[in-house]
């Protein structure tokens, strides 16, 4: 008898040892409140890993090379920003208006 209470108190024992903060949150149905700080830097993990992915599947299938690319974007820059000068050189000649 004495044994078997000796028994029962040593589970009780364990079991109360291997009882944390989360296993009484959870039993009252509430939960631990996470930092904003963790969310965020969770948030900005997974899309720095998303740029990383997206940049490699861009490189890997890119039609043209690099220095073919940057040549060709540099030269319809320039079309479209000489474009852009003529329509701000009008724009600049329309507010030149006098003002009586």
């Amino acid at each position: 008898m004495v044994k078997d209470i000796r028994k029962q108190g040593l589970k009780a024992w364990k079991y109360l040892n291997d009882i944390d903060k989360d296993d009484v949150l959870e039993a009252l149905g509430l939960e631990e409140r996470t930092s904003p700080w963790v969310s965020t830097l969770g948030t900005i993990g997974i899309f720095a890993l998303g740029c990383l992915v997206g940049a490699g599947i861009g490189l890997a299938f890119a039609p043209k090379s690099g220095e073919e690319f940057r040549n060709e974007l540099g030269e319809r820059m320039k079309r479209k920003a000489d474009e852009l000068g003529g329509v701000a050189q009008d724009y600049a000649n329309r507010s030149q208006m006098p003002v009586t």
